[in-house]
């Protein structure tokens, strides 16, 4: 039998680069920029997230976005324990309830939790597809990288 390894991941993902956890900032930001009530941040979050499934269903399909999204949170949830309070388990799947989760913990919490949750996504998806097409997908289908203009057109 090997030795273990102190810090070695099981499975396919590694841990978070800097680029993933900046991803997932900007892509939290953008939909928080305005926000300026708890409620604005908690409906800010939830639509950034909704962004994100969105475009990863387009793009793997329901059954395989629901596997993403379960490994990721696998992963982030060691790091960030409120994200069990933040999952809802239910027929169709996960479903993140980020709005509720803003109301019993705060932004503060609950933003720096889903950054980790955004980052572990972006890094098992980068170890499928590349990390530079992950970008290329969140960035054209989520608008970020462009001007208000250029996405309205």
């Amino acid at each position: 039998m090997p030795p273990p390894f102190k810090g070695a991941q099981t499975g396919m993902t590694n841990p978070e680069s800097p680029t993933a956890r900046e991803l997932a900032r900007q892509l939290l930001e953008r939909e928080t920029a305005s926000a300026t009530e708890v409620a604005d941040f908690g409906a800010a979050m939830q639509r950034a997230c909704a962004g994100v499934s969105e475009t990863l269903r387009r793009s793997v399909g329901d059954d395989g976005y629901s596997a993403l999204l379960a490994r990721a949170l696998v992963r982030a949830e060691v790091a960030q324990p409120v994200l069990t309070s933040i999952r809802r388990n239910g027929a169709g799947g996960i479903h993140l309830d980020v709005v509720g989760a803003v109301e019993d913990h705060g932004p503060v919490v609950v933003g720096a939790a889903l950054e980790s949750l955004l980052a572990a996504l972006v890094d098992i998806l980068s170890d499928l597809i590349g990390a530079d097409m992950v970008r290329s997908l969140l960035e054209h289908d989520i608008g970020l990288g462009t001007t208000d203009a250029r996405r309205r057109q």
